[in-house]
């Protein structure tokens, strides 16, 4: 082996790259051949136009018993309230479904699932940007995209793993990920007034009959 191959082989060792010409981590038809895409151990169950919509991740059991918990919590509360006042039956209706909607959205969409296919080491050998190359997705790293070693896969714009959604949060359910942990805040919050409210109410009638 000459000096020449010994240097590009030290190169392709590396984990950092020089590349100003990484390519977008969007999934689009450009990368919807099986071999360019490394799934880890996550599972994408369908897609449209070539891009995976719905991702399941390795924790799926977890995403089903926290689903499971929040369809039985809701419907205790719906319930306990069928005889009560409509406006407070039919919004706690609408809030036990927007909760769990929510939480079914950001489990099942695609996290952020990073897909650049390896960009050839003696074309970016004299570019100045530095890159991460990840040798198990082999992929460049760009836009904040980290490896999850429960995913066993990269992530575009990790944020971090959440096993109770099955999966990582990422550059693709973040936005779904607080608007569910904003319906949760909201679920909470009014059963909570609503149970105080009915404590009130019933200190209120024992009073009176004493």
């Amino acid at each position: 082996m000459n000096q020449k191959q010994t240097n590009l082989k030290d190169d392709d060792d590396d984990f950092t790259l020089n590349t100003s010409h990484a390519e977008p981590l969007e999934l689009d038809d450009q990368y919807t051949k099986p071999k360019s895409i490394c799934w880890g151990r996550c599972h994408p169950m369908m897609f449209r136009k070539g891009n995976p919509t719905v991702v399941i991740g390795p924790h799926w059991p977890l995403f089903i018993c926290a689903f499971l918990l929040f369809i039985s919590i809701g419907g205790l509360f719906i319930f306990i309230r069928f005889n009560d006042d409509p406006l407070i039956f039919y919004t706690t209706i609408l809030v036990g479904i927007n909760q769990c909607v929510s939480y079914l959205i950001v489990s099942l969409i695609n996290p952020g699932v990073a897909n650049v296919e390896r960009i050839d080491v003696e074309k970016n050998q004299n570019n100045n940007q530095k890159t991460w190359y990840c040798k198990v997705c082999k992929l460049i790293q760009v836009k904040e995209t980290q490896h999850c070693l429960d995913c066993d896969i990269c992530i575009q714009e990790f944020d971090h793993h959440c096993p109770w959604t099955g999966k990582c949060i990422g550059k693709g359910n973040i936005k779904q990920f607080y608007y569910f942990i904003l319906s949760t805040i909201v679920f909470m919050t009014f059963n909570l007034v609503i149970i105080l409210i009915k404590i009130k109410e019933q200190e209120s009638k024992t009073q009176k009959q004493q």
